[in-house]
């Protein structure tokens, strides 16, 4: 099951953090210290540019969203994942995120939601034992409109979504989106005896809203509906409401760590 960890430094920016198995044959950790190890790093150039065309992607269900610009870690185990990990490195490094809507984690098939995020290898660690520790990044979002194949891995014919045109939010509503999540940053970074004076935003619509998307302490659910609103101005108008609601939750437990802290000294 998926462990999503929040990882403080005192005073400084959070970081977040895969922490236990993230999905089938993949688990988010730093590579291991002292571990012969291969690296390759892999240069972006004209396949990063963003297309409507359909294709056929490998697909890896995880316990997890994965937003466009976002990064992550993972640790690769299973012969199937390596196996579809070898194939992506062959191709243009890419392949599909989505998250698990049913069945099983490990070994066992899994469902998953209709909506999700191409991944591009960015790095890959090879270690001993045939393990692969890959940093992705999040590109493009799509939507699967058929499974073409389950075995060895999935993968399906899916359709680049690109984002509705709706009218931007008025300066105002810009102005309260920005505000509202400068409190909730705050508090995330005191909740461990840190501070903060202003958290870096994005000026785009679009990255800002998937950037607090990301930042959000939320579900994977709850995630998952973020990603498929259609538009910026939706996307950003659900997580006002998010964050407004998630500060006024966060706010009694930084208090109760204040306490603490005042009591201990």
């Amino acid at each position: 099951m998926l462990q999503n960890e929040t990882v403080f430094e005192k005073n400084s920016p959070p970081r977040f953090m895969s922490g236990e198995e993230l999905g089938p044959g993949c688990r988010g950790a730093p590579l291991p210290a002292g571990h012969d190890q291969s690296i390759l790093s892999l240069r972006l150039g004209a396949d990063v540019a963003m297309t409507l065309e359909p294709r056929n992607l490998p697909i890896f269900p995880l316990n997890t969203v994965l937003f466009p610009d976002a990064s992550l870690p993972l640790q690769i185990f299973e012969e199937r994942y390596k196996l579809m990990m070898a194939h992506c490195l062959e191709g243009d490094s890419k392949f599909g995120i989505v998250l698990i809507r049913q069945g099983e984690e490990v070994g066992g098939p899994a469902e998953p939601y209709l909506v999700g995020t191409t991944a591009q290898i960015v790095q890959v660690n090879r270690v001993r034992g045939g393990r692969m520790f890959i940093s992705v990044t999040g590109r493009q979002r799509f939507r699967i409109t058929e499974i073409t194949q389950r075995r060895p891995y999935m993968a399906a014919l899916v359709q680049p979504l690109e984002e509705e045109a709706d009218p931007s939010l008025p300066p105002s509503e810009m102005d309260a989106v920005r505000d509202a999540f400068t409190a909730y940053y705050r508090l995330l970074v005191g909740i461990r005896g840190g501070w903060v004076r202003s958290a870096r935003m994005p000026s785009d619509p679009g990255r800002l809203s998937y950037s607090i998307a990301g930042m959000l302490q939320i579900t994977p659910r709850e995630k998952q509906e973020l990603l498929e609103q259609p538009s910026p101005s939706r996307r950003l108008e659900a997580e006002l409401d998010l964050l407004r609601n998630e500060t006024e939750e966060l706010r009694p437990r930084v208090s109760a760590e204040l306490r603490k802290g005042v009591s201990r000294q």
